[in-house]
């Protein structure tokens, strides 16, 4: 793999690389040899005590892959290197406080896992023992409010958006954590921090951090760790003031992270805070506190229009124009401070348009503008490949909200496989999560489209007349509407033949189910409990089972059975399936023993029995230590047998939206849900599983 690289950090040895050994990237904090300037003090100065020595590791390891995120490219940005050709092999040594700590299974796991995940890359960590740090200044005093919630400032929209809730909205003392990471957005930023005191009873509490790097270290712009260091910087600072949480503030669009094209994937696609993201900070980070430590986004469930009208509503539109969302900043001046090309500039102005807030976000802003500006098509290896690029990109956003705004929550589902994936990282039920789910991206999808109709309608008469450049997003829209692939300024591709469905059909599709009884109309369930228990039992005709082992073959795979987050370790009805199991093997066990004494081999073997107990009183462990109530054998037995019941009749309940035959099929006689399941269609049914 051509696209590896070893890291070392600060003065550590550059023997027994992995790869990259010939040319290891050399990363330095302080020294002679200094490449990367980390201003902790800037922090420092507004704390109350010295940091703790694992949270300074975490922010120097946050700084030291933030800035080989930077430094190590992804191969270009051009269309062809989407995909895999950007994920990276990236190998750390960095010295460290508290190597034991950091080399620990749980940590480093962690670690590597969620940022594999964060900017789809692999990621490789050796720590060593740090043998020289520069002098620091220890327990600095000031006298000022403490404030009650830290939330991580970008000074981008959402976040502004966050900072103006908590502090004008609902006024609390709040302290601002962010990253300093051009001088190009200082006076931007200045002129946010003036604004929000002017708003405020009580002003904000700001903590700028510089982190930066010699020039010859910027070369991959993505720069999709970007909110690990703002993780390490907020709980830091969340730490010195004693609080147990941070806050990340972004829409929930682009944290779910559905990307809008199949040329938006990996890292491309920025996972930031993605709910898996925001999990895996705040397990880290409880490491490291050793406590619970929360990480969240109260933003999760809006749409960016929503957080614009919010701003908006609040008196403080006058600081939308100073926000910066652009990926872009090298480009920007101070006249053109959004270059329009990238999908921040794009989010940005639809969602700007579709709060009616135009007025405070000028479009003479944008280098290019979103409804009539030219975007060439082209090679995307000559200089118009920006545009070429941005017109792909904007065209697949616009044609997936119109997709969207006609779908069901099945055809959303089956379309969008990873959208369960993410079920389980979200609080609540797995059902209601997936509701809120659909809604927010119709949300954002009639956003989206009432944009453009109205556009349309405004410059219906430049339209109509041509007078509009033909690679403009209005004119792409248009014409696609009069040509024969209906599709907005993107290549399509030779349709994929379907598989010829058989006439009785119970399986997976995607992440969801597809089902057909009879050769009647096929259709989708989304993923759940009574699905799988339904998939199991039309599987094996006339079988009977014991409802345990039925409820106990979903849950050991979760997976398997595209359950989501309805598959989580914690779901009770699994926990109470757990302990039922577990006294039926004791029983089985002594059982087994009693042949033995008496010198039989037993029908089943002792080793396996105690294999499963094994497993199953561990699970019973996490069941107490999220503290339930732990009930008697018999209790369990029917909360399984009720919840199992209760599942088969909410599944058959969808189905009968889409085929009353099958669900009326799937009833006493033939499929009976007492303690011992069974289906006996009484005639051979082929279904196809």
């Amino acid at each position: 793999m051509a696209n590896e690289r070893s890291i070392l950090c600060g003065d550590v040895s550059y023997g027994n690389l992995p790869f990259g050994g010939d040319n290891p990237l050399c990363l330095h904090l302080w020294g002679v040899k200094e490449n990367v300037s980390l201003s902790i003090s800037d922090i420092r100065e507004h704390l109350l005590r010295d940091l703790p020595s694992q949270f300074h590791d975490l922010i120097e390891i946050a700084t030291y892959v933030y800035c080989a995120d930077q430094a190590v490219t992804r191969g270009g940005d051009g269309v062809q290197n989407f995909g895999a050709d950007w994920r990276r092999r990236l190998f750390f040594r960095i010295p460290v406080r508290n190597p034991d700590l950091w080399n620990s299974s749980p940590l480093k796991e962690q670690l590597i896992a969620t940022l594999s995940f964060l900017s789809e890359d692999e990621y490789y960590f050796d720590f060593v023992k740090l043998t020289k740090q520069p002098p620091t200044q220890q327990h600095l005093e000031f006298d000022f409010a403490l404030p009650e919630e830290v939330v991580l400032f970008s000074g981008g929209l959402d976040s502004l958006g966050g900072a103006i809730h908590e502090a004008v909205v609902n006024k609390r003392k709040i302290a601002l954590v962010m990253h300093k990471p051009t001088h190009k957005l200082a006076r931007r930023h200045r002129k946010l921090q003036e604004l929000l005191e002017k708003h405020s009873d009580t002003p904000p509490l700001h903590i700028p951090v510089s982190i930066n790097k010699a020039k010859s270290l910027g070369r991959e712009y993505t720069q999709r760790s970007r909110s690990f260091l703002y993780a390490a910087l907020g709980s830091t600072v969340a730490q010195m003031f004693n609080l147990s949480r941070i806050r990340f503030y972004e829409n929930g669009v682009v944290s779910f992270n559905l990307p809008p094209s199949s040329q938006v994937v990996g890292a491309r696609a920025t996972r930031t805070t993605h709910p898996q993201v925001i999990s895996g900070f705040a397990k880290i980070i409880s490491i490291l506190a050793g406590k619970p430590f929360v990480v969240e986004n109260p933003f999760l469930w809006k749409t960016k229009t929503e957080i614009l009208k919010g701003i908006g509503q609040s008196g403080c539109a006058e600081m939308i124009k100073f926000a910066t969302s652009c990926t872009h900043t090298w480009e920007m001046t101070r006249l053109l401070t959004h270059c329009g090309t990238c999908s921040q500039c794009i989010d940005r102005r639809f969602a700007v348009l579709s709060a009616g807030l135009e007025g405070h976000d000028p479009a003479e802003a944008y280098g290019v503008d979103l409804l009539v500006g030219e975007r060439p098509a082209g090679d995307p290896f000559d200089d118009n490949r920006k545009h070429s690029e941005s017109r792909i990109m904007l065209a697949a956003y616009v044609e997936t909200a119109s997709d969207v705004c006609k779908m069901s929550p099945i055809d959303f589902f089956s379309r969008y496989g990873e959208a369960a994936r993410v079920l389980r990282h979200i609080d609540g039920s797995a059902d209601s999560a997936a509701l809120r789910l659909f809604e927010l991206h119709k949300r954002h999808a009639k956003a989206v489209s009432d944009v453009i109709d109205q556009s349309i309608a405004n410059y219906a008469s430049a339209i109509r007349k041509r007078e509009l450049p033909d690679s403009c997003l209005l004119r792409l829209v248009c014409d696609s509407a009069i040509s024969t692939s209906g599709v907005i300024g993107v290549p399509t591709s030779t349709p994929i033949p379907q598989d010829e469905l058989k006439d009785f059909v119970f399986r997976k599709k995607g992440q969801a189910w597809i089902a057909r009884y009879a050769g009647g109309e096929d259709f989708i369930l989304l993923p759940c409990k009574g699905a799988a228990y339904l998939h199991i039992l039309l599987s094996n005709p006339k079988t009977v089972f014991s409802v345990t082992d039925l409820v106990l073959r979903v849950a050991k795979a979760p997976q398997q059975f595209q359950l989501g987050s309805a598959g989580e370790a914690a779901d009770q009805d699994a926990f109470a399936a757990y302990r039922v199991r577990y006294e039926e093997l004791k029983e089985k066990l002594a059982e087994a023993q009693n042949y033995t004494d008496q010198g039989m081999a037993p029908p089943f073997p002792e080793s396996d029995i105690r294999q499963e107990m094994v497993f199953l009183a561990e699970q019973i462990k996490k069941d107490k230590g999220l503290g339930k109530r732990i009930r008697n054998a018999s209790d369990d037995r029917d909360r399984v047998r009720k919840a199992f019941q209760a599942n088969i009749r909410r599944v058959t309940k969808e189905i009968a939206k889409y085929d009353r035959r099958l669900a009326e099929h799937l009833k006493s006689p033939r499929l009976r849900c007492g303690w011992s399941p069974c289906y006996d269609p009484h005639d051979d049914i082929p279904w196809d599983i």
